[in-house]
């Protein structure tokens, strides 16, 4: 069976696992895992979500979608990226350099208008177009150290994500396909870290054709895959899946919650308790929701 055919093997019987839990009357995160660890896993994905969104084009991934210097476009591909390419040769001339690394510092790469406080960049990004001599969406990716630091405008909540592993990107103008193998340390205030070992796909349909070196438009996303997660004694399997697709609004500008509608899902067993956390987003530039559903 070739990769391909086995991770999208993986991923239906991801989906299928999750089907199989079935959907009891909601609870809320008081009722089902400790208040802390249903917002630690609903904030954790919340970051993953955004994270991957940014990571549909080179551009976003430089400066990031919703900090001040996007603001007022539809996204911040435009922008004037804080790091240089170690070798700017771009054959296709499709934005993705051929072979290159990207080695971030804070400053310059520190952004405003992250949830009201800053973000700063740390740690090396490898680009490999993976056809250089005809342009298309396409990257492959290897990050290494690769933190971002967020603070907040009164600098009382400060964590960390850092991000090892690799991201590959296809797709056309129809739409997009990120896959994600990555191993993330999340540090939170006043709890311990996380280790969360992800390995998902994420499926970009966006609502006009795209086009390359163009900003993303408004579209939809779909995400599946799992992540293990390890904190001290906690040790969760998490099936992930978004049963209602994400829908993405390139028009809602100067923030970094962007998405309007819809839910993710990370299910599994939680203490002997059988259920997923849900995070659910209902308005764009208001942060989702993180609560617990039991399904025993």
């Amino acid at each position: 069976m070739t990769e391909s055919r086995t991770r999208l093997a993986f991923l239906a019987a991801a989906l299928t696992a999750s089907a199989a839990l079935g959907c009891k009357a909601e609870i809320s995160s008081g009722s089902g895992p400790a208040d802390v660890l249903t917002g630690d896993v609903g904030a954790s994905f919340r970051d993953e979500v955004e994270a991957g969104l940014s990571a549909l084009t080179l551009g976003s991934v430089l400066d990031p979608i919703g900090t001040t210097q996007a603001a007022g476009t539809a996204t911040s591909i435009r922008a004037v990226p804080c790091v240089s390419p170690s070798a700017p040769a771009d054959s296709d001339g499709d934005g993705v350099p051929d072979d290159a690394t990207y080695l971030f510092t804070a400053p310059p790469c520190r952004f405003t208008g992250w949830r009201g406080g800053t973000l700063d960049i740390v740690g090396q990004l490898r680009f490999q177009d993976p056809a250089p001599s005809s342009a298309g969406f396409g990257y492959e990716a290897t990050l290494t150290g690769l933190r971002s630091r967020f603070t907040s405008a009164d600098s009382k909540v400060i964590y960390d994500v850092t991000r090892n592993g690799t991201r590959s990107l296809s797709g056309s103008t129809a739409g997009l396909l990120l896959t994600a193998d990555l191993q993330v340390v999340r540090t939170f205030a006043g709890h311990p870290d996380a280790a969360i070992d992800k390995q998902w796909v994420v499926n970009y349909t966006p609502a006009a054709p795209l086009q390359i070196n163009e900003p993303l438009p408004s579209g939809a996303l779909d995400v599946a895959g799992t992540a293990d997660w390890t904190r001290g004694t906690e040790h969760f399997v998490l099936v992930i899946t978004t049963p209602t697709p994400l829908q993405y609004d390139a028009s809602c500008t100067d923030t970094v919650q962007r998405i309007k509608s819809g839910e993710l899902h990370a299910a599994g067993t939680f203490d002997d308790l059988q259920g997923f956390v849900r995070v659910r987003w209902t308005r764009c530039g208001e942060e989702p929701r993180f609560t617990f559903e039991s399904t025993e």
